[in-house]
């Protein structure tokens, strides 16, 4: 049974799974949480809000085992509370799982804000995994939201651009809404990735390849590649571009 007072040392409690301990803290939290476990060592947990009701969370694994007081003091922080800090720096000391040296970790990261002003999608977030996942951290361009878009209809729209001139990648603001979904925001974010790390090929004729056969290959390594491009076209109708 786990502790639910803390004590000196914190000891840990009986292994969670990691559907338990996302579904402990949106519960203490009261909001969503979408949970990654990593193995890095040095910074154990990392906060960030998905948008008004969602946070993303990472934490070591090790969190798997840590008693219920100080998954509660994760969630308080999480949600912007009074946090027992302490607890956690107790708990993080004594787990075979802290860092090397020993040492109490100096700072608990504060949930940060969506990346360039975006209320629902963090772009930096996404593109730092995008980039780790399938680009071997290839990626180095500036990630921004664009402008604050224009009352009206167009006939035509881009969604992301990349301008090799300034090594910067600029999101369209319209996908920054809650209706839209991440894995559509993240595929945009990739397409444009992409264009920066493949550069503009030649075909045999002279003329330039912008989407050529690498290019698609790549693009189609995207795990919902296929949904996304649906979506587009769904999204494409509801804003009557098509």
């Amino acid at each position: 049974m786990r502790r639910e007072h803390p004590e000196a040392g914190a000891p840990a409690g009986a292994p969670r799974s990691a559907d338990e301990l996302r579904e402990a803290l949106s519960r203490l939290s009261g909001r969503r949480v979408l949970l990654q476990l990593t193995d890095n060592r040095r910074r154990m947990v990392s906060i960030r809000h998905g948008g008004p009701d969602f946070l993303e969370v990472r934490m070591q694994r090790m969190f798997l085992s840590a008693p219920d007081f100080v998954v509660r003091a994760v969630a308080d922080m999480a949600a912007g509370r009074p946090a027992d800090r302490d607890a956690i720096r107790r708990f993080v000391a004594g787990s075979p799982a802290a860092a090397p040296d020993g040492r109490l970790p100096e700072r608990i990261k504060r949930p940060a804000a969506p990346a360039r002003g975006g209320a629902y999608h963090d772009i930096r977030l996404y593109a730092d995994e995008l980039n780790a996942t399938y680009l071997g951290n290839r990626s180095t361009a500036e990630i921004a939201w664009g402008r604050k878009i224009s009352a009206g209809i167009r006939r035509s729209i881009q969604f992301g651009s990349y301008d090799p001139t300034r090594n910067r990648i600029t999101m369209n603001r319209r996908l920054d809404r809650a209706g839209i979904p991440r894995y559509f925001v993240e595929y945009i974010l990739f397409h444009e990735m992409l264009h920066e790390v493949l550069g503009i090929g030649e075909r045999a004729d002279g003329r330039r390849d912008i989407h050529g056969r690498v290019f698609k290959l790549m693009e189609s390594t995207y795990p919902d590649f296929d949904k996304a491009l649906r979506y587009e076209r769904e999204l494409c109708k509801q804003l009557h571009l098509l």
